[in-house]
C-alpha cells in the first residue's frame, strides 16, 4: 500500500509540467494552482517570454543580470535578463535528450556563476552533461557525464576555482570537474542516498545533502583530490528527529561562529547548527502555516556573503530572510498561491534576492534594500516548564521605526504563536493579550503572552515563534511576517516521559504516516514541481474565492 502511495503521488506530480493541451484533459490543470496575480511594494516579478514552463536554477553576474537555467522534456537553454534594457536573451542547447526518464530529465536546473572566467556553468540532466555558457563568446559547451542516466543536481565552483564540484540524484554519486581539462572524477555514495545540493565550509570542506537518506554529508576533499582515502562524515539530526534535506549554507553568524543552516524539504522548517557539533545543538526555525496540516516546504538557501540568509518556501509561496538574530521575515510572492519556487539567488551587492517561479512562468526579486517598519524584542527568550511550573508569562515589546514608511498598514498588526513541531503547537495552549495591536496609535507597545503546558506535553527542548505579521498598503491581503524564535525547555520526570519510538522496539522508518510520505516523495515533489498534497487545499481555497 505504501508502495502504491508513493507511486500515485509520484504520477501525479507529473502532470503540471506536460504541455497545456495534455494537461487540460487531466484532473489537475495549471489554473489551479495559480489563480491570482497581485500586486506587491516588496517583491515585483517579471514574465518570461515564452509560454512553456521549464524555468529552475538561477544565477547572477557581476552587473546583476539574473541568469536562468530553463529545461523541458525535449528542449533546454539558458536565458538572461539584462536589468538595464529591461529585456531577455534565449541560447538553445541543441543537443538531443539522452533520457526519457522524467524524474532524470527534470532532475537538473542548478546554475552558478563563474566570476573569475565570466561563464555562466549549468547541470544539464536533459543530455547527462555539465554545461558551459561562455559569455564573452556566446557558446554553449556541454562536457559529458561518465554514468549514464546520471541525473546532475547541484554544483558549486570550489574555492580555489580549479574544480566544480556536483550531484548526481539518479545515480547517487557526486563529482569533481576539473575546469582546465574538462575530466570529470565520480564517487559513489551508498544506495538511495539522493544527493542534491552542496557547499563549501571555511575550511575547504564539502557538505552535501543527502534527500533520501535524511542526512548530510562533510567531505575532506583534499583527500579525494590526492586519492588518499577520502574523510567522510555522514550526518544526521539526533534520533528520534529526522529531515528531508534540500537547501544548504555555511555562514558565520553575530559572534563570527560558523553555522550552517539545512531546508527541511518535508515540513516548516530551516535547521541551524554549528558546523562543528555534528547536528547535535541544531535549533529549528518555523515557518509560518496557514492550518496544522500546511507543509511549507523550504527549498534552496542563498546567502548574501554578511550573514544574512534567505531561503525559498516551495509551498508557502514566500520568500524569506533570516537575519544574524534568527528572526525570520516572510514576504509571499504576488502571484499565487502556488507559482512553485524552489531557486533563488543574491547578487555579490545584496540588494536584490532573484527567484524563478516555475507555475508563474516568471522571474521575480525581493527589494531587500526596505526595511520593514517595526520590531521585535521579547524580555525572555527563554521558557522553561517543569514538574511544578507549567505556566509562563512573557512580556515584550512591538514598536515602530522612527522613518516608517507608507508601504505597511499599521494599524491592524496581528500577533500570534506557532512551531514547536512540524504539525504545530504540541502540549501547549497560549493567548496573546492584546493579539491585535495598532502601531500607527502608539508607536511602541507591549503586549504578554501566556502559555500553558497541558497534560500529555512531552519533555524536550523546542523552538517556538512569536508571530507578528502585517497587510502590505497595495493589497490587504498580501502578509509581511515577523517570526521571533524561543526557546522551550520541558523538564519532567522521566516517569512522565512517553517512551519514544526506540524504545517501544519500533523502526521509525517503517511507520506509515503523512510525514513520511512527505519526505520520502520531497525531492520527487521538487522535480515534478508540484504536489498532490497541496492540489486539494488550493482547489478548496480557489473554490472559496469564486464563492466571494
Amino acid at each position: 500500500m505504501k508502495k502504491n502511495i508513493r507511486f500515485f503521488l509520484i504520477f501525479t506530480m507529473f502532470l503540471s509540467l506536460l504541455p497545456s493541451s495534455v494537461i487540460s484533459a487531466q484532473e489537475i490543470s495549471i489554473e489551479d494552482f495559480v489563480t491570482y496575480s497581485k500586486q506587491s511594494n516588496f517583491i515585483k516579478e517579471i514574465p518570461l517570454p515564452t509560454e512553456e514552463f521549464g524555468l529552475r536554477g538561477i544565477t547572477t553576474d557581476t552587473n546583476g543580470n539574473p541568469w536562468m537555467y530553463y529545461a523541458t522534456q525535449d528542449t533546454s537553454s539558458i536565458f538572461k535578463f539584462d536589468v538595464v534594457t529591461e529585456k531577455f536573451s534565449e541560447y538553445i542547447i541543441t543537443e538531443i535528450t539522452k533520457t526519457d526518464d522524467l524524474i532524470i530529465n527534470l532532475s537538473g536546473g542548478n546554475i552558478v556563476y563563474d566570476e573569475l572566467r565570466n561563464y555562466v556553468w549549468f547541470t544539464d540532466a536533459r543530455t547527462n552533461t555539465i554545461g558551459k555558457f561562455i559569455i564573452d563568446d556566446e557558446k554553449i559547451q556541454l562536457i559529458e557525464i561518465p554514468t549514464e542516466n546520471s541525473g546532475p543536481m547541484g554544483l558549486i565552483i570550489s574555492p580555489d576555482q580549479s574544480k566544480l564540484w556536483f550531484t548526481e540524484l539518479s545515480s547517487n554519486k557526486f563529482a569533481s570537474l576539473n575546469i582546465e581539462s574538462n575530466e570529470i572524477k565520480e564517487y559513489s555514495l551508498d544506495e538511495n542516498s539522493g544527493p542534491t545540493l552542496l557547499t563549501f565550509d571555511e575550511d575547504g570542506a564539502l557538505w552535501i545533502t543527502l534527500s533520501y537518506a535524511r542526512s548530510v554529508l562533510k567531505i575532506n576533499v583534499d583527500n579525494i583530490v590526492s586519492e588518499e582515502n577520502p574523510t567522510i562524515s555522514k550526518i544526521a539530526l539526533p534520533k528520534p528527529d529526522f529531515f528531508a534535506p534540500f537547501g544548504i549554507e555555511i555562514f558565520n553568524d553575530s559572534q563570527d561562529v560558523e553555522k550552517i543552516v539545512l531546508s527541511d524539504h518535508g515540513s516548516n522548517r530551516v535547521i541551524v547548527s554549528e558546523t562543528d557539533s555534528s547536528l547535535k545543538d541544531y535549533v529549528s526555525l518555523w515557518t509560518s502555516v496557514d492550518d496544522p496540516s500546511s507543509q511549507t516546504l523550504p527549498s534552496q538557501i542563498v546567502s548574501d556573503g554578511s550573514g544574512i540568509i534567505y531561503f525559498a518556501q516551495h509551498v508557502g509561496n514566500k520568500i524569506s530572510k533570516i537575519d544574524k538574530s534568527g528572526i525570520i521575515t516572510e514576504y509571499e510572492i504576488p502571484t499565487g498561491p502556488l507559482t512553485t519556487t524552489i531557486y533563488l539567488s543574491v547578487p555579490e551587492d545584496g540588494k536584490k534576492v532573484w527567484f524563478t517561479e516555475v507555475l508563474g512562468n516568471k522571474i521575480g526579486y525581493l527589494d531587500t534594500s526596505i526595511t520593514i517598519p517595526f520590531n521585535i524584542q521579547p524580555i525572555n527568550e527563554e521558557i522553561t516548564f517543569t514538574e511544578t511550573k507549567k505556566s509562563e508569562q512573557i512580556t515584550f515589546e512591538i514598536n515602530s521605526l522612527e522613518d516608517t514608511s507608507e508601504l505597511l498598514s499599521l494599524d491592524i498588526v496581528n500577533l500570534s504563536l506557532t512551531g514547536m513541531t512540524d504539525s504545530g503547537l504540541d502540549g501547549i495552549s497560549y493567548t496573546i493579550s492584546p493579539d491585535v495591536i495598532n502601531l500607527n496609535q502608539n508607536k511602541k507597545v507591549t503586549p504578554t503572552l501566556s502559555i500553558n503546558a497541558d497534560q500529555n506535553i512531552k519533555s524536550g527542548i523546542y523552538q517556538i515563534m512569536l508571530q507578528v505579521s502585517a497587510s502590505e498598503t497595495t493589497d490587504e491581503t498580501m502578509k509581511i511576517t515577523k517570526l521571533y524564535p524561543l526557546t522551550l525547555t520541558v523538564d519532567l520526570p522521566k516517569s512522565e516521559v512517553p517512551l519514544t519510538n526506540s524504545e517501544n522496539n519500533v523502526d521509525q522508518d517503517s511507520e506509515f504516516s503523512i510525514k513520511d510520505i512527505i519526505q520520502s516523495a520531497a525531492i520527487v515533489a521538487i522535480i515534478a514541481m508540484s504536489s498532490l498534497l497541496v492540489y486539494h487545499k488550493i482547489k478548496m481555497y480557489r473554490e472559496k474565492n469564486q464563492k466571494r
